[in-house]
């Protein structure tokens, strides 16, 4: 038999929906930004990738896989993921690597501790484009800083061979004090009992590092990397303010064609479908970079 709800189950019944609303609505913000921000421009893009686009981005016809089709075939494009991956693999392991050196050097607490822990993290306050300009100076052959220090003659912007190594050093260097900020973190997070029985046991600091502070950091490396990859591939101020891609293409990456596509030709319709393609390079890296979390990456 059915009864009606006293005063008090009721205004249980409210509290218990709204607990569990609760937490949607706060969410709501972020939701309804991720769905004008990027989920739309997203799902956009994958519909006129299909298609025939003007310069406009009005749809003309369908094409099906033909835009994919036609770009895979594109030697300037091919050149551009295959540079584009060679930035990522420079850039993105030495990054962290020296940021862990430098987190080890600032590992110890003293009184001007504060100077050289600023100075590790400067590199992550620059804006790329304001870096580029800086090495653009020290680059120069004949008055630049460094083939001036070294004597060396090196044709740092202007040689195929040099030009690309010359941007992924400056990446490094940017994406290097962000990388010290969160690894000094982990690092000083690390027990110093664990660290003094290691010692005790007669564990080198070459052991200690591989056996128990990697491992101990391994989850904020893992973020870092992570994070780092997708950034590392859809990099392009800093190619597009020193070389344009050149010389002879040998710093034209993913991102950087997809811009001149758009900028320069007016070509909606490879752009469209380049954009796709960059999508699932970063998917399939990100997606290795999970499976390699549950073998390499310790929680506790």
């Amino acid at each position: 038999m059915n009864r009606k709800l006293g005063l008090r189950e009721v205004f249980s019944l409210n509290i218990t929906v709204k607990r569990k609303i609760e937490p949607y609505l706060w969410l709501a913000p972020s939701f309804v930004l991720f769905a004008l921000f990027v989920f739309y421009p997203f799902f956009i893009t994958l519909y006129k990738s299909f298609y025939i686009v003007d310069s406009l981005g009005a749809v003309r016809k369908f094409v099906g896989a033909g835009n994919y089709l036609y770009i895979l075939k594109d030697k300037e494009f091919i050149q551009a993921i295959l540079n584009t991956l060679y930035f990522a693999l420079l850039t993105v392991p030495a990054s962290k690597i020296i940021g862990l050196l430098l987190a080890m050097l600032a590992y110890h607490k003293h009184k001007l501790s504060i100077l050289y822990e600023t100075s590790f993290a400067i590199p992550m306050t620059i804006a790329s484009s304001t870096a580029a300009m800086i090495f653009q100076l020290l680059y120069v052959p004949t008055l630049g800083f460094i083939n001036g220090i070294t004597g060396l003659q090196i044709r740092w912007l202007t040689d195929p061979k040099v030009a690309m190594f010359s941007i992924a050093l400056i990446q490094i260097w940017l994406s290097s004090g962000y990388a010290f900020v969160f690894l000094l973190s982990a690092v000083r997070n690390i027990p110093e009992a664990v660290l003094e029985s290691a010692s005790i046991d007669g564990a080198t600091g070459w052991r200690k590092m591989i056996f128990i502070i990697l491992p101990l950091i391994s989850p904020t490396m893992f973020y870092l990397i992570v994070m780092d990859i997708p950034f590392s591939i859809m990099m392009v101020s800093l190619n597009n303010v020193l070389t344009q891609g050149g010389p002879n293409n040998s710093t034209m990456t993913v991102m950087l064609y997809i811009y001149n596509q758009i900028a320069l030709v007016g070509n909606n319709t490879y752009a469209n479908a380049a954009t796709m393609i960059a999508f699932i390079i970063t998917l399939g890296f990100i997606l290795l970079g999970f499976a390699f979390e549950k073998k390499g990456v310790h929680y506790q």
